[in-house]
């Protein structure tokens, strides 16, 4: 094997965990990002005249990623139920920096989904990787200007989200009790007045196939379902980043992840279709 050979080797393996964030960040979902690592990984096997491997990797991963966006959008439409993006569990992730890894909040990559393929690459490049507008204008085939307005339209958009683990494990460990309690006075006081509770099981498990809005619907939905389901058990798992808690129940295992506004739970995302927890249990 040539030097050049190994030399690619290297920063591919080097390369890899990068590409497969962003990719899962514009995909929502951990296995179409493999698939398209997969993919850069055979379009780079007899490329020997790249200058620089990380500028070029990124540019075709993220048009792969968008390119993929699209056929999965359409797909999505047909989806039984609300889609969530895939939750992974925080040990699988590469290495990032605590202002990348917010990046990942499954609340954030939920709201991301309002976007185009094309405008939430521009956004993750530049707000996930720091990548100068130049280089994303060249990627995605827009202007300069075009991106710049993409990423400003994003921010009024999509909120920041802040890291704050023991209010969230606080926030959990209440709302466990208050369930397990039959306390809807309790889970109420925990909920914001707007709360959403989204499900997502794809058809493949019992589920509200619509969101359920309003604290006390939700609260009510909780409860009844919790009431109803007799021997379940829930414990703290960490996923994207942040604390969750995985529910054990006869019919199968949820991850459940909270969205708050600083204070209360604004939404809750119950992940409950089997196919899209391989990576977070």
């Amino acid at each position: 094997m040539s030097s050049r050979s190994r030399m690619s080797e290297d920063v591919w393996l080097a390369e890899r965990p990068r590409l497969l964030s962003l990719a899962y960040r514009i995909l929502g979902s951990w296995h179409d990002a493999e698939d398209v690592v997969s993919q850069v990984w055979l379009r780079s096997a007899d490329r020997t005249d790249v200058a620089n491997a990380p500028a070029w990797l990124t540019t075709v991963t993220t048009r792969l990623a968008i390119d993929q966006g699209r056929r999965l959008k359409a797909l999505r439409e047909e989806y039984i139920g609300p889609w969530l993006p895939e939750p992974v569990a925080t040990e699988l992730l590469p290495e990032e920096s605590a202002v990348q890894r917010e990046s990942l909040h499954l609340g954030l990559l939920r709201l991301m989904e309002e976007l185009s393929p094309e405008d939430r690459a521009v956004v993750v490049l530049r707000e996930a990787f720091d990548v100068p507008y130049a280089e994303i204008a060249d990627c995605v085939g827009k202007s300069l200007q075009a991106c710049r307005q993409v990423v400003s339209r994003a921010k009024q958009r999509l909120p920041r989200v802040t890291h704050a683990p023991e209010r969230d494990e606080r926030l959990m460990a209440a709302l466990v009790t208050a369930l397990a309690a039959g306390d809807m006075a309790a889970a109420v006081e925990l909920l914001s007045e707007g709360c959403v509770l989204w499900t997502d099981s794809g058809g493949a498990t019992k589920a509200a196939r619509r969101p359920v809005i309003g604290a006390d619907k939700v609260a009510r939905f909780l409860i009844g379902v919790s009431a109803a389901v007799p021997g379940s058990s829930a414990d703290p798992v960490n996923v994207n980043g942040a604390p969750a808690f995985r529910l054990k129940w006869p019919g199968g295992t949820r991850i459940v992840v909270l969205e708050h506004d600083g204070e209360n739970i604004s939404g809750m995302q119950i992940h409950s279709n089997p196919h899209k927890l391989e990576f977070a249990l």
